[in-house]
């Protein structure tokens, strides 16, 4: 998703995948991790790095970065090396050496959390037939409202951030309905804040349902954190390009909790496609083992992705807030070919209703407020209001320009 708001730096379209074959290891870690905590001020930028090369080519280039430069320490890190100059020039001198062998997954975290309001406030309701809803980018249009109503610290929006976080972080169902308008207090129909926490009221149960069946005890305790879903993305990118690939990563708890979920992908060699978020995808990739979760200090590989992810994290929060120097913009762009297309960045076009998606889309929030509200079929007729939707858009623009010429 890119972000087109002056400020944001907009993450590159994916660029494809060439295959190789044969197999790899890839060697992973992160930066900018905060667990369930997306709202961290500090630190709002998550990146994810996979980095495929032989282990003796990663020794190799550690031991000559570290030569080169005269860096100290037993092992490269990437925010240690932030900190000097001689390892700013070490990180220019790595990613230019390795972006081919590198691939990147980034989140500003904060429109991350917007996008987990989508999947687990409406997905439980509208798992029936979401892929209609997928389709015309209704997600997309509820991750960037609740992200912009966010950064322009609207305190409700905050508000309901803070108590869903809660909710998903320890099930307390009493958390969420604080987020929920007293009936009758609030006009839902101009207000799209309102529409949403009207929806989430009168869907709780099958959310709270669908929370309860999915997630463990175990699994809850970082059920908002990244690192897992950045994990699958790049291991999904070098499982396409390789026949088999041995995966390392950098012990972290949430890996240590749900490590287990990529057992099933231990030499799989099939090649199952599906259609995830409106888009065809390889969902399968084939592990010669499960992930090795390793220290750092042991495997040049992670510290590679270690600096990988040190480096493009710094850089893009502090271009996000237009403080990125010349040297940080240069990293930007020598990853840019590094990064894939599940990156999760703000798109706020997705929201103005002066484009045919923002308008059907804020047309459809309506509608399943109404429904919801009356306890109607959220399904029943839906793709024909959609497409209603659509042939009425240009009356709408005309409606609005006459309007304004009134003024």
């Amino acid at each position: 998703m890119k972000s087109r708001n002056s400020r944001d730096r907009a993450v590159p379209e994916f660029r494809g995948i060439r295959k190789i074959g044969g197999a790899a290891s890839v060697f992973c870690d992160e930066a900018g991790f905060t667990g369930n905590n997306l709202l961290d001020s500090a630190q709002e930028v998550f990146v994810f790095a996979g980095v495929a090369m032989p282990g003796e080519r990663a020794i190799e280039v550690v031991e000559r970065t570290r030569r080169d430069f005269r860096l100290q320490g037993k092992e490269l890190k990437g925010s240690r090396m932030l900190k000097t100059e001689a390892g700013r020039r070490a990180i220019t001198a790595m990613l230019e050496g390795c972006a081919e062998q590198a691939r990147l997954v980034s989140h500003l975290k904060k429109f991350a959390l917007a996008c987990k309001f989508f999947e687990y406030i409406f997905e439980p309701a509208l798992a029936e037939q979401n892929s209609l809803f997928y389709s015309v980018g209704f997600h997309l249009f509820i991750g960037n409202l609740m992200f912009a109503l966010l950064r322009t610290r609207d305190e409700s929006a905050e508000v309901i951030f803070g108590e869903f976080s809660t909710f998903m972080r320890e099930g307390k169902l009493e958390a969420l309905e604080k987020i929920f308008p007293q009936p009758g207090n609030v006009e839902w129909t101009s207000n799209p804040l309102a529409a949403i926490s009207l929806f989430a009221m009168t869907n709780r149960a099958a959310l709270q349902s669908e929370r309860e069946r999915t997630h463990s005890a175990t699994v809850l305790n970082w059920i908002l954190d990244l690192t897992t879903t950045s994990l699958f993305s790049v291991l999904r990118y070098w499982g396409e390009v390789y026949d088999e690939i041995d995966v390392f990563c950098d012990k972290s708890k949430p890996l240590e909790t749900e490590i287990d979920i990529l057992k099933n992908m231990v030499g799989r060699r099939d090649h199952i496609r599906m259609q995830m978020f409106g888009k065809d995808t390889q969902f399968t990739f084939n592990l010669i083992r499960e992930p090795s979760l390793v220290d750092s200090k042991d495997y040049a590989g992670v510290q590679i992705a270690d600096v990988f992810s040190s480096a493009v994290a710094s850089a893009w929060q502090k271009n996000y807030w237009q403080q990125a120097d010349s040297t940080e913009k240069r990293w930007l762009d020598i990853t840019l070919q590094c990064h894939l297309e599940d990156n999760v960045w703000p798109d706020l076009e997705k929201i103005n209703l002066k484009t045919r998606s923002g308008f059907v889309n804020a047309t459809i929030l309506l509608e399943l407020a109404q429904r919801s509200l009356k306890k109607e079929n959220l399904f029943r007729e839906m793709p024909e209001f959609i497409a209603i939707c659509n042939l009425g858009f240009q009356d709408f623009l005309r409606t609005n320009r006459k309007q304004r010429r009134l003024k």
